[in-house]
């Protein structure tokens, strides 16, 4: 059992890990309680940080002792900002990306077999040890990390995470300006193109009149970031009949993506 503090209540809640699942379940029951259902390779940090998203629809659930399921919920035109306060910290975490992504990497633990999630489905990490100088991350319907032989566990955790992060980030342009195509397929009045950045956890946010989305984005499917792009200068509930299907993933998952 795990509890969650926020303000003078407490949430305690359940871990259910489910080896082949894709995405995660928040669920309340009169027996079982909080019981938050996750796929293979994520911790405890990660439910914590969907526990704290949620908090305040779990407790007005447990207040009224229903059993529930949480319902998606659409992201705002500036795609979950944090407070005005933390804005100065986000513009100098924006400027220092690359720094920012590399120090993050270092707190990560990867085991052979873990999950990690690409355009909403789920590929195992491959870690080989060899005679190499120098890592380097490839894909094959799975992560293979070739790391040198003489990496002790914590060279080898730091330079899977950066690894990974260079990975994600090189494919974020290609793989955002192909949501893009297919959302002018829908709107007349959509953008020419679209960035990308360090954006925390905001979705996607708007600078200078462009879009800007998350590099960590790519963890969820093309449909999923089609709608984020959509949700930047126009109504997409209105725009995508599957509008619901759509946002459901940015219901059940946060974007860390390791």
């Amino acid at each position: 059992m795990y509890t969650y503090q926020t303000g003078n209540q407490t949430i305690d809640y359940k871990i259910e890990v489910v080896p082949n699942r894709t995405d995660i379940t928040v669920q309340i029951c009169d027996k079982e309680g909080v019981k938050v259902i996750i796929p293979r390779g994520l911790n405890e940090n990660n439910v914590r940080s969907i526990i704290a998203r949620k908090a305040t629809w779990i407790l007005k659930q447990l207040n009224g002792s229903q059993p529930a399921e949480e319902k998606p919920a659409a992201p705002k035109k500036e795609a979950v900002k944090k407070e005005k306060k933390e804005t100065a910290k986000k513009e100098t975490a924006k400027k220092e990306a690359p720094k920012a992504a590399a120090s993050a990497a270092k707190t990560g633990s990867f085991e052979e077999g873990d999950k990690f999630p690409y355009l909403g489905r789920q590929y195992r990490l491959n870690i080989v040890r060899g005679d190499v100088a120098k890592a380097e991350m490839t894909f094959r319907a799975k992560f293979i990390a070739t790391v040198p032989q003489s990496w002790n566990e914590q060279q080898t955790n730091e330079g899977i995470g950066q690894l990974l992060t260079e990975w994600y980030q090189g494919r974020a342009g290609e793989k955002f300006q192909e949501a893009l195509k297919s959302v002018k397929k829908a709107a007349d009045n959509a953008p020419e193109s679209v960035k990308w950045d360090e954006l925390g956890e905001e979705y996607a946010t708007t600078q200078d009149n462009t879009i800007v989305l998350n590099w960590r984005l790519l963890t969820a499917p093309l449909a999923t970031i089609e709608y984020v792009i959509a949700s930047q200068f126009t109504n997409a509930d209105e725009l995508f009949e599957d509008a619901a299907e759509r946002k459901q993933w940015l219901s059940d998952n946060t974007l860390n993506a390791f």
